[in-house]
């Protein structure tokens, strides 16, 4: 029989396989089914286990060393401590961001929280002062010390704190040396007062403390007579400044006075008085006599352009002027008055009543015409040390034009608005006859001696004039059709059109009639070159930058003082014609647009110190700088103007 669970043939005496031991007993003949299909011999044949194993074993993977199993575990451990510093680098920069900004809030939240004590301190203070207890007031003020302090050790630039601090420091002073007030009806009335003015004056209540004051000093001369003194000048001197700054001027000029009583003024405020002074005066002849109203406000304008509503009133006062003029049908003061008011302001509609003056009065016959009041004048007297020589033309912004004015000083301290609109200035060697580039006209002009313009060229794009020594030609630079640079020489009498001379800008004629200019050659090397236009010899290039530039000569003729920025900062320099470059100043100053004197003794400047521009004087080699002309905190394209000095 066979075994049922191994299919073991068994033989029939036995019960159980000898294979499997499957009992076969409990067996049951096996029935065919239908449709199966019959076991092959090798699905039907034993298996043994070693078979089994041993196939097992032939598939089975190798088992894992000990030196595998371990970098096993190292690479796993590795990449566990990466993932774990990352985690904590990133968990620390964050960290640390949100704890900084949290440190920042905190400290702003600080700041801000003791700032307010410190005033609620002070608040405290002034009125424990206004009830007499002192004491009381001195501890608030102390705290309120206290607070500004640490808040300045946390924010150095609270500016408003600092300002607290010193009105804090200002008030413990006084409540240190000041005598404990008392409502005390029999108490003397200079204590009393006393205690009033320092009160009034720690809450800066000008106007109160010099009534207190002055009140005090007539009943008691000579009670606390400094610290009386001290209190009575400094609410003297701030009131008046702070109504000469708007538009009470007379009672600054009043308060002031009262305060230069007790001991000098500073610059300051001299200045302030002085303009004060100057602009009531001009006000005075408004309307009046305007001839002697624009006298003093042209004064006026030329001292402190941006001196409150000056501009404005100078170019009101020009216009009212000529409608004067108009009105009586004398046309050629009107013209001429108009003209002045273009020239600080260009306005279309006046630009045409001008024009039409002019028109009359080029047809009118001339007739002798008395003037209403004496002559214009548009100059002031100033004191200039060190400037003793010939007069120097410069330009000077004014920032509510939005444009250049061309000044004059002379050797006595006569300080002249020549014109407006204007700059670029260039006088004719020896003489009074300046040529410059009028803004206002578009073009170059020419101031002849007495002060009459004559547009010579309507070219807005003509820059840098210059005359020849003998006032017959002039030279300037004007760009081409292809955007370059030209240098172009034309007859002053207009006899006939320009001619071209040499491509480069900035040209300036010499006293020995050589031409210099900057430019560059057709090999593209750029620097200062110098010819004379009455000979066939072609120019000579003495330096080698396309920055060398803002040239004047020398009255000898043989040098010339320029500009460059080969170091980084514009500086000046010294050159010969015949070769040869010496350094005038140096270092990170910026020192520009050099003018030699008439006499050769020292060269003008422009120089950018202190946050402001000015006009400084310096001897040849450099040495002993200063300060002569004050010009402003604006000076746009600079590098483009032009200083000029002559006998």
């Amino acid at each position: 029989m066979r075994c049922t669970d191994c299919g073991y043939e068994v033989p029939d005496e036995l019960l159980i396989c000898p294979k499997c031991g499957q009992s076969l007993d409990q067996t049951q003949p096996m029935k065919r089914r239908k449709g199966r299909r019959a076991a092959s011999v090798d699905e039907t044949m034993p298996i043994l286990v070693s078979q089994i194993e041993e196939e097992a074993a032939k598939d089975a993977t190798p088992p894992l060393t000990i030196w595998q199993r371990l970098r096993i575990v190292l690479v796993a451990l590795l990449i566990f401590l990466c993932l774990m510093t990352i985690s904590s680098g990133v968990g620390v920069y964050l960290g640390a961001r949100d704890g900084e900004a949290t440190r920042i809030a905190q400290e702003v939240s600080m700041v801000d929280q003791h700032y307010r004590l410190g005033l609620e301190h002070m608040t405290a203070a002034q009125d424990q002062y206004r009830l007499g207890a002192t004491q009381q007031a001195l501890n608030e003020v102390e705290m309120a010390i206290a607070e500004f302090d640490f808040v300045l050790r946390l924010e150095p630039d609270h500016t408003q704190a600092a300002e607290m601090m010193r009105e804090a420091e200002t008030f413990l002073v006084i409540l240190s040396a000041t005598p404990t007030p008392t409502l005390d009806p029999n108490a003397d009335l200079e204590v009393e007062l006393y205690a009033q003015a320092q009160a009034a004056y720690t809450v800066r209540d000008w106007e109160e403390v010099i009534d207190i004051l002055s009140q005090l000093r007539a009943f008691a001369p000579q009670y606390e007579t400094a610290s009386v003194e001290e209190m009575l000048f400094q609410s003297l001197y701030n009131h008046g400044m702070n109504l000469l700054g708007g538009d009470r001027l007379e009672e600054g000029l009043f308060y002031m006075s009262q305060a230069e009583e007790l001991r000098s003024l500073d610059q300051e405020a001299l200045l302030e008085v002085e303009l004060a002074r100057r602009y009531l005066a001009a006000l005075g002849y408004w309307a009046v006599n305007w001839e002697e109203c624009i006298q003093r406000l042209e004064d006026l304008y030329t001292l402190a352009p941006n001196y409150k509503d000056v501009f404005t009133r100078v170019y009101q006062a020009h216009v009212e002027y000529g409608d004067l003029w108009a009105g009586r049908g004398e046309m050629c003061p009107a013209a001429a008055q108009y003209a002045r008011a273009v020239e600080l302001t260009s306005d279309p509609e006046l630009t045409q009543q001008r024009d039409a003056a002019a028109a009359v009065c080029a047809v009118a016959t001339p007739t002798p015409i008395p003037p209403i009041t004496g002559t214009i004048g548009i100059t002031g007297t100033v004191i200039v040390p060190g400037f003793n020589v010939g007069r120097l033309a410069y330009p000077a912004y004014n920032a509510q034009a939005g444009m250049y004015d061309i000044y004059a000083l002379t050797a006595g301290g006569q300080l002249t608005r020549v014109t407006g609109g204007a700059d670029q200035p260039s006088w004719q060697w020896g003489t009074d006859r300046l040529i410059y580039r009028d803004r206002l006209a578009g073009g170059i002009s020419t101031l002849q001696p007495g002060g009459q313009p004559l547009l010579l060229r309507a070219d807005s794009g003509a820059a840098w004039p210059t005359l020849s020594p003998d006032g017959g030609r002039y030279a300037y630079a004007a760009r081409d059709a292809n955007g370059f640079w030209q240098i172009y020489i034309a007859p002053t009498n207009g006899a006939s059109e320009p001619v071209l001379h040499a491509a480069g800008w900035e040209p300036t004629w010499g006293p020995a009639g050589l031409l210099a200019w900057t430019a560059c050659d057709d090999e593209g090397v750029c620097g200062i070159f110098v010819d004379n236009p009455d000979d066939a010899e072609a120019p000579r290039r003495l330096t080698g930058s396309i920055n060398d530039s803002g040239i004047h000569w020398a009255p000898s003729g043989n040098l010339m003082a320029y500009m460059a920025d080969h170091t980084g900062t514009w500086n000046i320099y010294l050159l010969d014609v015949s070769g040869g470059v010496q350094v005038v100043t140096s270092g990170t100053t910026l020192n520009g647009l050099p003018a030699w004197a008439p006499d050769g003794s020292s060269i003008a400047f422009l120089s950018y110190r202190d946050e402001g521009w000015g006009i400084y004087l310096m001897q040849p080699n450099g040495e002993n700088q200063h300060k002569v002309i004050e010009l402003g905190a604006e000076m746009p394209g600079w590098d483009n103007q032009r200083l000029s000095w002559s006998p």
